[in-house]
């Protein structure tokens, strides 16, 4: 790939296409460069156990520092290369700088793209006379745009927004580098300011863990952690701070309703960012198109996908055939855990536990991986299929009879917790709190 733009292989020239402002500023295959430079150049530190601490008093795992580029004239260089296209795109008359993360490149950047500038202060500087908040001239009615490095919750931009509605100027956009993703979203929309990032802190994830930079999770981790946290119900800008969060404690993350809003081939890339996926699509219809189906899941290589055991034999084993050359387990349901003994009676003409077990055959004679099966269920299925076979027990709940403990005890291999992980402040504690106080185990620390 031809560095950022610079001459790429065919001579021609990196021209980067005009993107509405919904979009980053740096196109997909452009951010994996820009990340290995910031990295090459010392902007970017980052700790696989999300461990740096930020002046909010929080700690995460990635840290942007473009004040350092200062020490190193190669990086204002880029900097200010990478800064000129959003510029140049919204066509300003003026940008204004909020210091002093960008200062040291402000400069550069107004003779390389021949747009002056203005310096807005976070707080009026003692003694200076005039506007004591503002370095340079503009004039009313100006087009202009704000630049820094990355934005959190939005609050510190109120003041140079308001200072550039005070002196008479339009704002088409506030431009960073990276969007931290922490909820700027409100205080922006009162502003009345579009925000327009090169990336997103997730962008900055995805690239280093792609690139081996960065650790998703400790294979050791992994192994010893049997929760699923099922995303069930949330849109994936609530769902990206949960299982950022999560990264570390090696947790399966399922996905169902969410993979139907934001396609398959958009949802998996980016949420494999965070851990194992079990897509659980309860496949279940004719064996040619649930075929179809797995063959398009088959190039993500997720941990499993579900299907109908009712769906018969001929369909799981179609499911097995599509997955064959991945690592994606083919796991059956038997029967839903919200069905009654009178609904199966009702529906299958059998008891639960006779409709589990009869399902469960024509599965296994499919070829199933594993099944998923109520808590009441698994110790009975898993004395019928001793080897080989996974068991995961959705419904599980700490308040409940259904206690994570009693399905481990059971014979179940995965836990799905859902709710009581998700509607936690701190779902890390709470994973924490399940494995150490029920299960009994404690994981390694995270290298």
């Amino acid at each position: 790939m031809a560095e950022y733009g610079q001459p790429n292989l065919a001579g021609g020239v990196c021209t980067l296409k005009l993107l509405s402002m919904k979009q980053p500023w740096i196109p997909r295959e452009h951010q994996r460069e820009v990340v290995r430079r910031l990295l090459d150049f010392g902007l970017l530190e980052f700790d696989n156990g999300r461990n740096l601490p930020l002046a909010s008093g929080g700690k995460t795992d990635i840290y942007i520092n473009l004040r350092d580029a200062r020490n190193n004239s190669k990086a204002i260089s880029f900097l200010t290369e990478l800064f000129m296209e959003p510029l140049q795109r919204l066509n300003v008359q003026r940008f204004v700088e909020i210091p002093d993360s960008v200062s040291c490149f402000a400069g550069t950047l107004s003779v390389a793209s021949n747009i002056p500038y203005l310096t807005i202060r976070g707080e009026a500087k003692e003694g200076r006379v005039g506007n004591a908040k503002v370095i340079g001239d503009a004039v009313k009615g100006e087009q202009v745009c704000l630049i820094d490095d990355v934005i959190t919750d939005g609050t510190t931009k109120f003041i140079p927004c308001n200072e550039c509605f005070n002196l008479g100027l339009d704002v088409l956009a506030l431009v960073v580098l990276v969007d931290r993703q922490q909820g700027w979203k409100e205080t922006m929309r009162i502003l009345g300011v579009d925000v327009w990032s090169g990336m997103t802190l997730h962008d900055v994830r995805r690239e280093l863990i792609n690139m081996g930079e960065m650790k998703q999770c400790d294979e050791a981790v992994k192994e010893q952690n049997p929760i699923i946290v099922a995303l069930d119900g949330k849109s994936w800008d609530e769902i990206l701070p949960i299982v950022e969060q999560l990264r570390t404690m090696g947790c399966i993350l399922k996905v169902n309703d969410l993979l139907f809003a934001e396609g398959m081939d958009h949802l998996l890339p980016e949420l494999s960012v965070y851990g194992r996926i079990m897509v659980d699509l309860k496949c279940h219809d004719i064996p040619n198109t649930v075929e179809n189906t797995c063959r398009r899941l088959a190039k993500h290589n997720v941990w499993a996908v579900t299907v109908h055991a009712s769906g018969g034999m001929r369909m799981v084993r179609a499911a097995k055939e599509a997955l064959f050359n991945t690592n994606t387990k083919v796991l059956a349901i038997t029967a839903l855990t919200s069905l009654s003994d009178d609904d199966c009676k009702m529906i299958y003409r059998k008891t639960l536990l006779n409709t589990v077990k009869r399902l469960a055959t024509e599965a296994d004679n499919g070829r199933t991986d594993g099944f998923v099966c109520p808590p009441q269920e698994v110790s009975r299925l898993k004395a019928m299929f001793p080897f080989d076979k996974i068991f995961v027990t959705p419904g599980v709940r700490s308040d409940e009879i259904a206690r994570p403990k009693r399905a481990i005890e059971n014979g179940a291999n995965y836990i799905v917790l859902g709710r009581q992980v998700l509607n936690e402040k701190d779902p890390v504690a709470e994973v924490k709190r399940v494995l150490v106080e029920e299960l009994g185990i404690s994981l390694p620390t995270p290298s």
